[in-house]
């Protein structure tokens, strides 16, 4: 060996050699294997190893200076536990070199670190030491403990009411899916579900659905109508059946369940293969003690002094299931169920003391209707309604706003704070009959000016709240009538949406704004509206009903022939834009600063990567809507 590089081996060893196990290995073996490795430096507070970002190739890393943190994420392979610090000759991570996987916690750099990286077929070699593979055994025998212990504490947790609210429906879903073709008759359809024991069956198979059929329809569709057994599956079946996606919660699947008046939903993989079913006894189970508990009271609230109250405690459970790492899209379905049970019931009181003899229909705009609120949300409704002549339709609006201020009011003490910009129920301007509305709607899609598309980017996102909710779909059948084959209303929507670009730096990593705010970029504006902008063009383009916009990415890419990969990506990097948008409206609520705007650069390295390439997803969905639009 070059008289220099065992010199420098020398005093390399010195750092370790003391240090189990590497005291165990021959001064000599442990030279020649820290030969095969190489010295790689990370900065203070730099991500060395995600659980998220693969490795090129399997590779572990000893501590040769600094000192290196490690915490364990939500969603691993064992229970969550406390950070840990290690120190010079720590060996990390032990799992890499067993199952040459990238490891299930995450490390970074506590103060600037030098380690040893050794990868490849490099592991094999020091996996033949001994001294080494005894050393991996025992501390795997420790993990293996702390981990039973840990999961005990899980399953205790996991009974609180607001941990069952974020489990995935497919935890108590059937995963073993029983198939029948459509052509099988009645009869043996219900002998074989007598057979096997269960409730439903799906008709067709997981790849191709064509409806599900249960105990329920056999009874109600076939047995009380008489219809003949050796009948085929198809007649008494039903049709088209729900379906969420697979990473749904048991919240989700049971709103979906309450919303829809279904008792089963398929759950579908991210490839569209149904991979699960879950009945409404199955959500029952899960929610006895979790839903319940949160709606329950809110449902039997018979004041709004009540629901004042109600609402603190139902801010403080959002808080606590975020903090807990509920995934985003589905924390913004929770707490627009729970805001909109609040606002349901408080109109419901209201409308039992101020009686209006109409036809009305209560309505939400904006994030409301899209089921994508947060911390921090302000009111944005209306009324519409019919009268029963023409003549009456000033009076019918007078006691409906006498009603809505009353509402606005309430809603203001339970948390929602009026609207800036006085968009509510209680300006005249905002509670119209269904012809006034319809007619609103058909000016602003013939208008191009700048006020017009504002307001088709407020309340063209509606959906019902309390009332008559055939008006809000007469609404929407006539919005989406009007703005579908209007060509030049949705090349103007686009230019508008276009005047945004994502603030994605070409020599820095982020183009913040400086000035008055700072280095910082607008998460609402210049993140969270790319997208939604976007796919609401698309929607109204297309007829898409929806208003969410993850709802609305996926149906309309593909009707417009999106890939799945980018479909996937348009998807994932809203919902990332939006969880970095909610951890900072939740700061706020403790700073009192701006709760959409962010300094980029405070967040960790890996935060800032996956910003970086949120927002680029978002240059690609512009792209594409400006070969659609071009302008």
């Amino acid at each position: 060996m070059d008289p220099s590089i065992e010199f420098i081996l020398t005093n390399e060893l010195r750092r370790i050699e003391d240090i189990p196990p590497f005291d165990q290995i021959p001064e000599a073996r442990l030279g020649e294997l820290l030969a095969r490795s190489r010295i790689v430096f990370f900065r203070c507070g730099s991500t060395i190893l995600h659980p998220e970002i693969a490795l090129p190739a399997p590779r572990f890393w000893i501590v040769r200076r600094g000192r290196v943190r490690t915490a364990e994420v939500g969603q691993t392979r064992i229970a969550p536990g406390p950070d840990q610090h290690v120190g010079v000759g720590a060996l990390f991570p032990v799992e890499v070199m067993l199952d040459r996987g990238g490891g299930w916690r995450i490390y970074s750099a506590e103060e600037d670190c030098y380690l040893w990286q050794i990868e490849g077929e490099e592991i094999d070699h020091w996996l033949a030491e001994p001294a080494l593979l005894h050393w991996i055994a025992l501390g795997l025998q420790d993990e293996q403990r702390r981990i039973r212990e840990s999961a005990a504490e899980l399953t205790r947790a996991r009974q609180l009411s607001d941990q069952v609210l974020a489990m995935p429906a497919r935890s108590f879903a059937a995963s073993k899916l029983e198939c029948v073709e459509s052509t099988r008759s009645i009869g043996d359809v219900a002998a074989l579900m007598a057979q096997r024991r269960v409730g439903s069956l799906l008709v067709g198979s997981p790849a191709a659905v064509e409806g599900i059929v249960t105990q329920t329809d056999l009874v109600v569709r076939g047995l009380a109508t008489r219809m003949a057994s050796d009948m085929p599956v198809s007649q008494v079946m039903t049709q088209a059946p729900r379906m969420l996606d697979d990473a749904a919660s048991v919240l989700e699947a049971g709103i979906e369940m309450a919303q829809n008046h279904c008792r089963h939903l398929l759950l579908r993989s991210s490839e569209g293969q149904v991979v699960g079913l879950v009945s409404e006894r199955d959500i029952f189970r899960a929610q006895q003690h979790g839903v319940e508990h949160v709606f329950k009271p809110i449902d039997e609230a018979r004041s709004v002094a009540e629901l004042v109250d109600l609402a603190s405690r139902v801010q403080e459970l959002a808080q606590r299931v975020f903090r807990q790492g509920m995934e985003v899209s589905q924390f913004m379905r929770l707490v627009s169920s729970m805001n909109g049970r609040i606002s349901r019931r408080l109109l419901r009181v209201l409308a039992a003391e101020k009686k209006v003899d109409a036809r009305f229909c209560w309505l939400a705009f904006g994030s409301e209707a899209r089921e994508e609120q947060g911390f921090v949300t302000d009111q944005d409704n209306g009324i519409v309604f019919i009268a029963p002549t023409a003549d009456a339709i000033e009076p019918v609006r007078s006691a409906l706003l006498e009603f809505a201020a009353a509402a606005n009011d309430g809603l203001d003490a339970c948390g929602f704070p009026r609207c800036k910009g006085n968009i509510m129920a209680g300006n005249p301007e905002w509670c119209m009959s269904l012809d006034e509305w319809k007619a609103r709607f058909s000016a602003w899609i013939r208008s191009t000016t700048p006020k017009a598309l504002l307001n088709a980017a407020i309340f063209f996102d509606l959906r019902a709240t309390h009332g008559d909710e055939g008006l809000a779909d007469a609404m929407l059948d006539h919005l989406l009538g009007a703005a579908k084959g209007n060509t030049i209303f949705l090349h103007q929507m686009a230019i508008n949406a276009l005047e945004v670009a994502p603030p994605v730096g070409r020599i820095s990593r982020f183009a913040t704004e400086g000035g008055r705010h700072g280095e910082t970029i607008d998460l609402k504006t210049q993140g969270s509206r790319l997208f939604v902008d976007t796919a609401r063009i698309y929607a109204l383009a297309n007829g898409v009903r929806s208003a969410n916009t993850a709802e609305r990415l996926r149906v309309v890419g593909q009707r417009i022939k999106r890939s799945l990969s980018a479909i996937e990506g348009d998807i994932a990097a809203f919902r990332f834009v939006q969880a970095i948008r909610l951890r900072r409206q939740l700061e706020s609520m403790r700073d009192g600063g701006d709760p959409n705007r962010v300094d980029p650069y405070s967040l960790d390295e890996l935060q800032q990567r996956i910003l970086r390439e949120s927002l680029r997803q978002a240059v690609s969905l512009q792209s594409r809507l400006k070969v659609d639009y071009r302008p």
